[in-house]
């Protein structure tokens, strides 16, 4: 376990391999997927390793973040081709997120 993942490791929920995690199927062999508590601390520590989101590639940093709530994926990330996604259900939350400055933002059907 790397650096990087050994100060999540307080926060891991879960740990496992897959070939198929957010956006992403892969072809080669099964990746980890670490499965962390959001908060404060871990917040904190996206900050620390990364400064933008799409300099979480690998091998130095996982990839691919993604937030889930109750089981729904918010927010996904494919970072080694710089894209990323919300899916908000809420006008409440869609509103907010209209107002983070420099957030470019296309809706999809």
């Amino acid at each position: 376990m790397d650096i990087c993942i050994v100060q999540f490791k307080p926060y891991l929920v879960e740990m496992y391999n897959t070939k198929e995690w957010a956006n992403t199927t892969t072809k080669g062999p099964a990746a980890t997927v670490y499965v962390v508590d959001s908060n404060e601390i871990t917040c904190g520590l996206l900050k620390k390793h990364a400064n933008t989101l799409y300099d979480w590639v690998g091998p130095r940093l996982p990839e691919d973040l993604t937030f889930m709530k109750n089981n729904f994926t918010w927010f996904s990330s494919t970072t080694h081709e710089e894209y990323s996604g919300f899916s908000i259900r809420s006008d409440y939350y869609k509103n907010i997120i209209c107002t983070i400055e420099g957030l470019k933002i296309q809706k999809t059907e």
